[in-house]
Order: structure tokens, then C-alpha cells, then sequence
């Protein structure tokens, strides 16, 4: 019996497939690099993300804390920016943490407007980075571009600024301001801040017996203190000890007359974002040029922590 010299069905089959695989290897090795997904491409940025963050009340904007974010939005045309309402911010916090429960039910749970607003503020610069800046600041000055100093660019990850700093004496708490944070996404000293928000809520609720949503601001405490400008203080300097393995001396860093970076903590100075709050000598101007200005519009201080009707 003769044999056919046509190939059997799977010799035809197993040629192709070493055909197939020594064209895929050859396009693989020409194919233009530019065009390849690299590991940098995917890496942090290395500077702080152009995105401005606000959170509306329940009233929106009025004709003044339109202009306020104008004064922001409208100069800085190179940056994004949104407006998160009640329910944009809720479904935000729910997609974007589904794999950190805790943080949903802490977020969800809450119905003091104020400790959302805090909490949200932190949740969205861990994740996305950029600038939170609340609706009573105006920018002043430079562009935002220019606010940090051109050799901290590339190494400051957190950008804060003292509130109280300078001409108080020594008889007072420092706590950054929580009304304009600038930040690179994914940062540990944010995570720590949001860690600390939650577990102390949570304490919160065992101490008195309730759940989040039937907690007051009289259980909580100064909200300051609980989701606010001091826990923001202590928390991210609790953060940044542990990264450098070695305690910050307040000297060090306080009564700044320019900005102080401190690992890739960048500090600002107490008149790049709150002038008004620091005593630089009876007639005497700052040492260097305020970036914003804090109109203390204080919707929140009443007895629910939010803005009224």
C-alpha cells in the first residue's frame, strides 16, 4: 500500500502553529518600543496631579464662593476640576473602595455633613491626588504651577501649610490647614489619616453606645480634633516618623519663613495659606507671597456640622 505524502490533519496543524509562533516572535521583536506599555508609563507621577477638588453643600455655589472658585478654576485653565455633590461623592466612595469595606460603611454611615466632607477630602487625594481646596479659599498670587518651589517638585509627595505658626508664642496647638492639600496619589501619610478616621469613629460609637449614623457632634468632640486640621497634623507627622525611622523635633519645622520639605513632606510656611492667622510684626509685611486666602465662611459650624435649609 502506497502512502500518502499529503500531511495528516494534525502535522498541517502543529506546522501552522510553529509558523504562527516565529511570526508573533518576529513582530514582538520589531515592533516599534515607543509604542510598548513600560513600567513608567504606569508609574506615580512625579509631580502633583492637575485636579481641583471641591464638595458642594446642599445650597451649590452663591455669588460668592463663585467667585472664590473662580478665582482658582479661571486661573488655572491647565487644571481639571469638579464639583462632588452628596450623591456623586457617595457613589465615588462606594466604586472606588469597594475592596476596603470599612471605609464605605465609615463613609455611607455618617450624617454629620462636616466628617463626610473631611473624610472625603482625604479619600480623594489618597486615590486620585491633585488639590482640595474647599469653597470659601480664592487663589491670590502665582499660578498653582508656581506654589511649589521648583527643586521640591519632583520630591515633595505632600504639600500642607501651618495655620498657626508664627507670633503666637508658645502657648498654642500647630495644625496644618485642611482647607487646600495638595498631594500625589497612593501617599501612606494620607493613609494613615484616613486608618486613624475611622478607628477613632469607631471608638466613638462603642463609647457611646450608638452607630454612626446616630452619632452628634457633641459625642464626637471638636471636629478639629476628630476628622479635622489636628488629626490631619498628627496623623501625617505620625506617618512620616515611621517612613524616616526618627522623630521630627517641632523646632525644626515651625515658625517657617519659607517652605520646608521634610522627607517628601512639603511645608508650607503660615502666609502661603493663611496669612491672616499669623503675626509677622506690627506693620511689617510677609517674607514671601500668600497662594491663598481663607475667607472663613464656616457653613458647617452649627449644631448638625453642615450647611443649613
Amino acid at each position: 500500500m502506497l502512502l500518502s505524502r499529503r500531511p495528516s490533519g494534525l502535522t498541517f496543524y502543529a506546522s501552522t502553529a510553529i509558523v504562527s509562533l516565529f511570526a508573533i516572535a518576529f513582530l514582538y521583536h520589531f515592533w516599534d518600543f515607543a509604542d510598548r506599555p513600560t513600567h513608567a508609563q504606569s508609574a506615580p507621577p512625579t509631580e502633583i496631579p492637575r485636579n481641583l477638588w471641591y464638595k458642594l453643600g446642599p445650597n451649590g455655589l452663591n455669588n460668592q464662593t463663585r467667585e472664590w472658585t473662580d478665582s482658582c478654576i479661571k486661573n488655572n485653565p491647565g487644571y481639571e476640576f469638579e464639583f462632588m455633590t452628596d450623591l456623586s461623592a457617595d457613589t465615588y466612595v462606594k466604586d472606588s473602595f469597594a475592596h476596603r469595606p470599612e471605609i464605605v460603611e465609615t463613609y455611607l454611615g455618617l450624617t454629620i455633613p462636616i466628617l463626610k466632607a473631611d473624610l472625603l477630602r482625604y479619600l480623594l487625594l489618597f486615590d486620585k491626588g491633585g488639590i482640595w481646596s474647599d469653597l470659601d479659599i480664592s487663589c491670590e498670587g502665582p499660578p498653582i504651577d508656581e506654589w511649589v518651589p521648583q527643586k521640591y517638585k519632583s520630591k515633595a509627595s505632600l504639600v500642607v501649610g501651618w495655620e498657626f505658626d508664627v507670633g503666637w508664642g508658645g502657648n498654642f496647638v500647630r495644625q496644618f490647614t485642611s482647607w487646600t492639600i495638595m498631594a500625589k496619589p497612593g501617599l501612606s501619610h494620607m493613609s494613615m489619616v484616613i486608618d486613624d478616621i475611622v478607628e477613632g469613629l469607631r471608638n466613638k460609637t462603642v463609647e457611646h453606645k450608638v452607630s454612626l449614623g446616630e452619632l452628634t457632634l457633641a459625642m464626637t468632640g471638636d471636629v478639629v480634633d476628630i476628622t479635622g486640621p489636628r488629626r490631619l497634623t498628627v496623623s501625617v507627622l505620625k506617618s512620616l516618623e515611621l517612613t524616616l525611622n526618627k522623630t521630627i523635633p517641632l523646632a525644626d519645622i515651625s515658625n517657617l519663613m519659607k517652605p520646608k520639605l521634610v522627607g517628601d513632606l512639603l511645608i508650607m510656611p503660615g502666609y502661603s495659606f493663611a496669612l491672616s492667622s499669623n503675626k509677622y510684626g506690627e506693620g511689617k509685611a510677609p517674607p514671601g507671597t500668600p497662594l491663598v486666602t481663607h475667607h472663613y465662611a464656616g457653613t458647617w459650624k452649627n449644631d448638625h456640622g453642615g450647611e443649613g435649609g
